[in-house]
């Protein structure tokens, strides 16, 4: 048996970079294993006053096989007057202050840093300059795209009872710093683990040794395991692009796919489906 923690987060967006891509030009269908690591530790460090060392703490669990897993799903909530609630993606411009970055680059190049020259600036009243490093020297502007939606499901899943589920609470945010979310509901389950070369799961599973796959839809994309390491996952996702009334958009809906692999796998037994674990003769993913 395993300890399941889940959690139902309310988004309503979030953008978490492909591990090979610059920046979060491109955002992820779903949060990668790793950053649910660390979603579990910013919760652990809040509520014990460990602060960032609660990071370390985690990855010790991942290296230990205490933190068997960290896995999302799709959750889509179907209401005869709203419908359903899919996931699309859009892009939009950050406009940032860049103060301390800025004040880097200059000291490298031994120049006068702007904070200083805007001061001055300020000091003289000339306000047409200070506005000019301002707006201009001290902020940038790039492209971030946000997976946007209404819910989505998280599991940790733990080889023994060795954290408060009630934790995950703390939870304020799911990729970069404007990934905010809500928590709606936080659970714990006692769940078994089985062995199998089929599968059937609606939660990301790892490739590895994977023969075949089946189901309405998914995707294989390259993401980073619980110990940042970059592996190949499936996405059980069903993926169109749609019209709208302001032209076309991409959707993604929720899907179970059977999962067939070489050699036995383990899983845990969960309500909202299978959860893989990894090779048995290979080690834990």
């Amino acid at each position: 048996m395993a300890q399941v923690i889940f959690a139902q987060i309310r988004l309503p967006l979030f953008s978490v970079k492909h591990p090979e891509a610059f920046q979060v030009m491109s955002s992820l269908s779903l949060p990668q294993p790793s950053s649910l690591v660390g979603a579990l530790a910013y919760c652990i460090g809040v509520s014990s006053g460990k602060g960032i060392k609660a990071y370390s703490e985690v990855l010790e669990m991942v290296r230990k096989g205490e933190l068997l897993a960290a896995r999302a799903r799709l959750f889509s909530t179907y209401t005869e007057t709203r419908g359903e609630y899919p996931l699309t993606y859009s892009a939009v411009v950050l406009r940032r202050f860049r103060i301390v970055d800025k004040a880097h680059e200059t000291k490298k190049r031994g120049e006068v840093k702007p904070i200083v020259r805007l001061n001055k600036a300020i000091s003289e009243k000339n306000y047409v300059e200070a506005r000019r490093i301002l707006e201009v020297e001290l902020t940038d502007a790039f492209y971030r795209e946000y997976t946007m939606g209404f819910e989505i499901i998280c599991a940790w899943i733990f080889k023994k009872n060795v954290v408060d589920p009630k934790v995950l609470w703390l939870i304020q945010r799911l990729g970069d710093t404007e990934s905010l979310c809500s928590v709606v509901k936080v659970w714990s389950e006692e769940c078994p683990i089985e062995v199998s070369t089929d599968v059937s799961t609606s939660f990301l599973a790892p490739a590895d040794g994977l023969v075949s796959v089946k189901g309405r839809g998914f995707m294989l994309m390259k993401i980073s395991d619980e110990a940042r390491k970059i592996r190949t996952f499936v996405v059980p996702c069903e993926y169109s692009v749609e019209k709208g009334p302001r032209g076309k958009y991409p959707v993604m809906r929720p899907s179970i796919v059977e999962l067939k692999y070489s050699s036995g796998v383990s899983f845990c037994k969960t309500k909202y489906g299978d959860i893989v674990l990894g090779m048995v003769k290979g080690g834990r993913v």
